[in-house]
């Protein structure tokens, strides 16, 4: 299972509010990621990140709405073949992550890893991954460390150290 964490406007275009030179790094990785789960018929799940009310106070509904839109690169292919978790804080919510177990407890048990790529390492990343393993503990939990970023080197670094120490495997 192939687990895509808010591949958004936001981040990985230049017009983002929190666009940051990192996601041109691993844009073209992710892609081909997904692309390989496609044809793999890998199970994919992706986050959507949802802004909280009060981010319209601090900036327009339209500049919101094309920060949370799935990157242009990233849409097709998570629209035809994965399933949208949407978030508003970090982590997908206890509802969602309920449906998650329903839909996936099967293949989980049967294939017990679950890869995570996207972004933020330090934030939205290590939620989810927080999330998911508490959902199945026995899943062997991924990264690609080359397949996530954050906009702080040093955060993404510590993350990383981390989250190893919390039996998740780091690979590249």
């Amino acid at each position: 299972m192939l687990v895509v964490i808010d591949v958004q406007n936001d981040t990985f275009d230049k017009r983002g509010t929190n666009f940051a030179e990192w996601s041109k790094i691993i844009e073209d990785g992710v892609a081909k990621r997904i692309d390989q789960a496609i044809e793999d018929n890998e199970s994919i799940i992706y986050t959507k990140n949802l802004y909280p009310d009060f981010e319209y106070d601090e900036r327009s509904a339209e500049t919101i709405r094309f920060d949370e839109a799935i990157y242009p690169k990233f849409y097709e292919r998570l629209e035809g073949h994965g399933d949208e978790y949407t978030k508003t804080f970090y982590g997908i919510p206890p509802e969602q992550a309920k449906n998650i177990y329903e839909n996936y407890k099967d293949e989980v048990e049967t294939n017990q890893k679950i890869e995570f790529i996207g972004v933020e390492t330090n934030v939205c990343v290590l939620a989810n991954i927080m999330v998911i393993q508490n959902i199945f503990p026995k899943a062997n939990i991924t990264v690609n460390k080359k397949l996530v970023a954050a906009a702080s080197d040093d955060l993404h670094d510590k993350t990383l150290e981390i989250l190893s120490n919390m039996n998740v495997f780091i690979v590249e």
